[in-house]
């Protein structure tokens, strides 16, 4: 077969383009399809209800306090990560080659698996027999119910978090900063530049579009977070640390509402979708302005 050089390269496309339709696209339609019918696992058969499943959960109270859960989580732990991950990309890069292992190192809370980490987190946070509780009681400290209380739990559901993301955020800083050529930073020593002026006026503008990048990808994460909550907390206690993907599950599992859970995905997705419409608008817009 002979195809014009111009559509080979869309030939190639077609076993990931079949992939994304058979395992995204086309349980997203379904999904969308279930969202407005009448589906339980007690009914029989599916009945088409319109807009009722999203009217009952946006009348819902759970949502309501799961949306605000979300929102807070990710805030809270990208703000973290992002200064937190600056950080620790500029002291990787500032690491001679020889250190190569400790960057590697650095980067095992990344590789190790979301569960995995919520499991050990878990055990660290266990109130008798955590390691946590256990060095407060060497310093003669009062045990800690870390998850017992609401502030807590959502509080260890952070510090989990920024365990184990924050290496992410540093790699990629690490490579926009070896991105900068050497010779920026060469002049401005010249010119008497010293270590905080070189990081304001050279480091932090140039490195600005990466950090971008990396809070989109962690935002998204954190607005779709569900393993590291259903194993760590459950989102309890009493729903306090519950998110929209959590709530959505047990609309699913827990409820069997099949109808009220699509929605619910349903409009995660979008939230999802709204929020890195408007990121990346508004980060080209700015960047646009400033070139």
């Amino acid at each position: 077969m002979n195809l014009p050089g111009t559509k080979l390269p869309f030939l190639f496309l077609l076993p990931g383009i079949a992939l994304l339709l058979a395992f995204s696209f086309i349980p997203f339609v379904d999904t969308l399809f279930i969202s407005f019918k009448n589906a339980k696992l007690i009914l029989p058969q599916e009945r088409f209800s319109g807009l009722n499943n999203y009217h009952a959960i946006l009348t819902d109270t759970r949502f309501w306090y799961s949306l605000s859960t979300t929102l807070s989580y990710t805030f809270v732990s990208t703000f973290l990560e992002a200064v937190m991950g600056l950080c620790l990309g500029i002291v990787m890069n500032r690491l001679s080659p020889k250190n190569n292992f400790l960057r590697v190192l650095i980067f095992v809370p990344w590789i190790i698996p979301t569960v995995v980490t919520a499991r050990i987190w878990q055990w660290m946070f266990d109130y008798n027999l955590g390691i946590i509780n256990y060095f407060f009681e060497v310093l003669a400290i009062k045990r800690i119910s870390w998850l017992g209380d609401p502030f807590l739990a959502f509080f260890s559901l952070v510090i989990a978090d920024v365990w184990k993301t924050t290496p992410f955020v540093a790699i990629i800083i690490l490579a926009g900063l070896s991105a900068i050529p050497q010779e920026i930073y060469k002049a401005s020593i010249v010119d008497g530049a010293n270590s905080w002026q070189r990081f304001r006026f050279i480091t932090l503008p140039l490195i600005l579009p990466v950090l971008g990048v990396a809070i989109l990808f962690r935002a998204i994460d954190a607005l779709r977070i569900f393993d590291l909550v259903y194993v760590l907390t459950g989102g309890g206690p009493g729903g306090s640390t519950e998110t929209l993907s959590v709530y959505a599950y047990k609309l699913f599992f827990y409820k069997g509402d099949f109808g009220q859970g699509a929605a619910a995905s349903v409009i995660i997705l979008l939230l999802v979708a709204g929020f890195s419409y408007f990121y990346t608008k508004k980060s080209f817009t700015e960047e646009q302005k400033n070139t």
